[in-house]
């Protein structure tokens, strides 16, 4: 007998906005045998032309939203950019298990902060602005450099200044007059962490093996896993993803972002509703990976759980580094190439990634520098200490 909070293959699973990942979770929701809506305001969507159903419409479109969800026996979203007003507005006519609660929470720096600081979770120091008057006050107990940031994330353009010194105090008062922006300490670091997590209806939790990564202003450049840790800052680590998972709504998989201090303290930098290219390394590092346990967790299924697999290293592909990856495209029998079909005029965006599973990080990242493909990444800090 059916269960009712169940779903079944032939169903329908609606795919609400558009990103990278995206086509990767339809694959794998018409592979688990569930019909795949797709709504988006990209008609030049990947996602859009595999999809059962189409809709392009603006995400502000209530007719077309209301059409959508009603088609759909569950909506999910793949972006920490949509709209928390429109997940509550097609929960009128749909479910959508992750809900709006966690977009609520990471759309709104100052909302974040609080909920981190509720946890009592270590977080980069900070201060609210209004004023330039603001910045010279709260300076004092922040400290050079600083970063200001727009309250509202995705909003303004999200520009941000970086405070290195009281002479670039000036240049903020442009972007004061657009907004209130926080100012939050840069906290001197080498090591990036990505630690994805899939929660379940009933609070259960399955955490993907830590990932270390390599950022390119806020784009994930490199990763890899396994990553060598003190054992108590890989426990720590995993103690504050928990804590983090216990108190939010959501259904499905999300990425908590750490980094650890010169100091050796653990701070966390955001949690976003995302399947994070972190994720990606667990085609092969992982005896599944987060898009099949997003699946399982939205259709109510149990969670698989996790058995480590292959040393992997991921390496991002951006439309500047096309024409020399070709080469490696030849040459490399165990490099697997995946391009994800998206249009973009800017050199820096994304266009595909790498997995290459491996029996050692080190060399592997010394064979990715030694490409000269990708000089702006610093691989020698990593493979030097792996």
């Amino acid at each position: 007998m059916a269960e009712a909070n169940i779903l079944y293959p032939d169903q329908t699973i609606g795919i609400l906005g558009d990103s990278i990942s995206s086509p990767t979770l339809l694959y794998f929701a018409k592979k688990m045998g569930f019909n795949v809506g797709m709504y988006s305001s990209n008609e030049n969507s990947k996602t859009i032309r595999l999809a059962d159903y189409k809709y392009i419409e603006p995400m502000d479109d209530k007719q077309t939203l209301k059409m959508f969800a009603e088609r759909c026996d569950v909506v999910v979203y793949n972006s920490p950019s949509i709209n928390s007003e429109v997940i509550r507005y097609i929960s009128q006519f749909t479910s959508v298990p992750q809900s709006d609660s966690l977009l609520d929470i990471i759309q709104d720096r100052l909302i974040e902060r609080s909920f981190f600081e509720t946890l009592n979770i270590n977080m980069a120091p900070y201060a609210t602005i209004v004023t330039l008057e603001d910045i010279y006050q709260a300076i004092n107990s922040i400290g050079y450099p600083a970063i200001l940031k727009p309250i509202q994330r995705g909003l303004l353009g999200d520009k941000e200044l970086v405070i290195k010194n009281q002479a670039d105090i000036v240049a903020a008062s442009g972007l004061l007059d657009s907004g209130t922006y926080i100012m939050e300490s840069f906290v001197e670091h080498d090591t990036d962490y990505s630690i994805i997590v899939t929660r379940q209806m009933d609070g259960t939790t399955v955490v993907f093996p830590i990932v270390e990564v390599i950022y390119n202003g806020e784009q994930i450049m490199t990763a890899f896993t396994p990553v060598k840790l003190d054992p108590s800052v890989e426990k720590e680590m995993n103690r504050i993803t928990n804590e983090i998972a216990k108190n939010i709504d959501y259904v499905g998989t999300f990425e908590v972002s750490l980094f650890l201090a010169k100091s050796g303290s653990i701070y966390v930098n955001r949690v976003a509703p995302i399947l994070s290219p972190a994720g990606f390394l667990f085609d092969f590092a992982a005896n599944t990976n987060e898009f099949e346990q997003h699946i399982r967790a939205i259709a109510g299924l149990p969670l698989t759980k996790i058995i480590a697999g292959i040393p992997t290293v991921f390496q991002a592909i951006r439309k500047k580094e096309y024409q020399r990856v070709q080469t490696q495209w030849v040459i490399k029998g165990n490099w697997h190439f995946s391009f994800y079909g998206n249009k973009t005029d800017n050199p820096n965006n994304s266009i595909g990634h790498i997995l290459i599973p491996t029996k050692s990080i080190s060399d592997t990242l010394m064979k990715v520098e030694a490409t000269s493909i990708w000089n702006d990444i610093d691989f020698k800090s990593k493979y030097e200490k792996n």
